[in-house]
């Protein structure tokens, strides 16, 4: 198929030949073809929105060639740009860029006064599209009197009124709220699949990868890689599932092969496995290097041979410098969501509580009990702010389905369908979005729960004097959290989260715990850990007849 946008070896320099000379984009060559849905993804300054306005006709580079729609751009006059701009290309901003004095109906059929179409028919047209986004009444009011994703509504209709062929986004839903951003995203993904428009999409949110067919990665105006979304339609996504074995089989598998090794020396041979995964499940964009970087301070502090204060570092570190280049306040973000989940792993896989009952024996941990906590600590990491709004049979659904998951009942395909079916159809009714990312972080507790409780068996028997269940531990928090909530407390869930695991002194038991999670034994202290844990099971055994 031909591109409908070409570039190749584009060069753009800002103020070049002076003191602040500025290289946005360096040798970018894409290809975007009809109907595509492509979204260029990255930090802010990193040269996406540049490259968006080279597209669009806005900048002319300094070196190279970019052809759309069969014309080469850099040589067309004042009068080819604005016919090329008029009819082939539709515009959406961050910033809206409509005209307040104009009423909303004005301003989307703008557009058509300037291709000369007569004032009743561009206002029939515009007052479609203002029906078609749910807008129509507020055709007669200014822009200003509307909400932000009023306004993008207003900017997309607009763009879309001379019906262009390639509609070109940045930032566009960079100023709105989650429900208003999530509405413009399904209104282009609309325009995509139906009427077959080609979107170009600039974004530096991460959480709207899945609208595009492909994502080109942008990094200090250098093309880092490209990836093909294959997942983004759900039916190919399910084939696709069913047709590959989810990273649970595969450690299954592993079990299967190794059946002579026990679960914590096959938990060493598949740890660069989970370190893999969980490097992939936390980050998107970073470039082969960081990514490598990322997977073994991953694996080094999985395996405890480095601490909380050395991983934080490496997190924080410049590439340059051996690490992986991620600023301060995501390295907190991830150091906190890490500490989060493995804990959550931990207790997933922990058959019984270090208290003993009447009878002498530990406390059975039940499925019921596993699913109850699996299921908050999903609803509170994938869809916390709106959670609260989940009717009780949703959330009871929910946790059926977490449990039949945590027992393998069934696959990861059939929890995402269930997650994604309609509730009126029996299933819980989450969106589609929401459903993924629950169905994967689920995925992430089963793979890196694997092998943690039996690799600790023997720490937490020498301290269980001196340690809780986990399942005290995240109630404590969600109980605090709720406290502080309800007093007014300025500071957010994670840095309370990250107050509360400071503070040793208060929380001894639920901390100890944690630091045994997380500060599991070196490979060699790993396979000997197996001897002696064989070694007090049978002396447990003794002492029991």
């Amino acid at each position: 198929m031909k591109p409908i946008i070409s570039a190749k070896n584009i060069n753009f320099v800002y103020n070049k030949g002076k003191e602040n000379e500025c290289r946005a984009l360096v040798n970018i060559s894409i290809n975007i073809y009809p109907e595509e849905f492509v979204i260029i993804f990255g930090p802010s300054g990193c040269g996406k929105s540049t490259l968006l306005n080279v597209i669009a006709g806005l900048e002319l580079p300094n070196d190279g060639s970019i052809f759309a729609l069969d014309r080469d751009l850099t040589a067309l006059n004042k009068n080819e740009f604005a016919m090329y701009h008029r009819a082939q290309v539709g515009m959406i901003y961050q910033s809206y860029n409509l005209i307040n004095s104009l009423t909303v109906l004005d301003n989307v059929a703008l557009p058509q006064v300037f291709v000369n179409v007569r004032k009743y028919k561009r206002e029939q047209w515009g007052k479609e599209l203002l029906k078609r986004f749910g807008i129509l009444e507020q055709a007669r009011k200014i822009p200003t009197e509307l909400s932000g994703g009023q306004q993008q509504r207003i900017g997309i209709a607009r763009a879309i009124i001379n019906n262009p062929q390639i509609i070109l986004a940045d930032e566009p839903v960079g100023n709105l709220d989650s429900v208003s951003a999530q509405n413009v995203l399904d209104i282009l993904e609309k325009l995509n699949k139906e009427e077959k428009k080609t979107i170009v999409l600039v974004t530096h949110n991460p959480e709207y990868l899945d609208y595009g067919d492909r994502i080109i990665y942008m990094k200090d105006g250098l093309i880092t890689r490209e990836v093909v979304n294959r997942e983004k339609h759900k039916g190919k996504k399910e084939n696709e599932e069913l047709a590959s074995k989810s990273p649970t089989a595969e450690i299954n598998d592993l079990m299967r092969a190794y059946h002579g090794l026990s679960p914590e020396q096959i938990n060493i041979l598949i740890m660069p496995y989970k370190a893999k995964v969980f490097a992939h499940h936390f980050i998107t964009s970073r470039n082969m290097e960081e990514t490598r970087m990322f997977e073994d301070v991953i694996q080094r502090r999985l395996l405890g041979t480095i601490s909380k204060d050395e991983f934080y570092d490496t997190l924080n570190r410049a590439s340059a410098e051996g690490g992986v280049g991620f600023d301060k306040r995501t390295a907190k973000k991830i150091l906190r969501r890490v500490h989060r989940v493995i804990r959550t792993a931990f207790f997933t896989y922990q058959e019984s509580r270090q208290k003993k009952g009447l009878d002498g024996k530990h406390i059975k941990i039940t499925n019921e009990e596993k699913a109850e906590k699996v299921t908050l600590y999903l609803l509170k990491t994938c869809y916390n702010e709106y959670y609260s709004h989940l009717v009780e049979a949703q959330i009871n659904r929910l946790k059926h389905v977490v449990q039949d998951r945590l027992t393998a009942t069934i696959q990861k395909s059939r929890l995402y369908n269930f997650l994604d079916k309609p509730f009126k159809e029996g299933g819980v009714g989450l969106n589609s979005k929401t459903a993924k990312a629950i169905s994967e972080e689920l995925e992430l507790i089963l793979i890196l729960g694997f092998g943690i409780v039996q690799m600790l068996d023997p720490f937490a028997k020498q301290n269980k004097e001196e340690t809780k269940s986990i399942n005290t531990e995240i109630l404590k928090q969600i109980e605090e959290e709720a406290r502080k909530k309800e007093n007014g407390g300025g500071k957010t869930k994670e840095e309370e989260m990250e107050e509360k695991e400071n503070e040793s002194n208060k929380e001894e038991n639920g901390q100890k715990i944690t630091e045994k999670v997380l500060s599991a034994p070196s490979l060699q202290e790993a396979i000997r850990t197996s001897q002696r844990r064989e070694e007090e099971l049978k002396s447990d055994v003794l002492k029991d007849n």
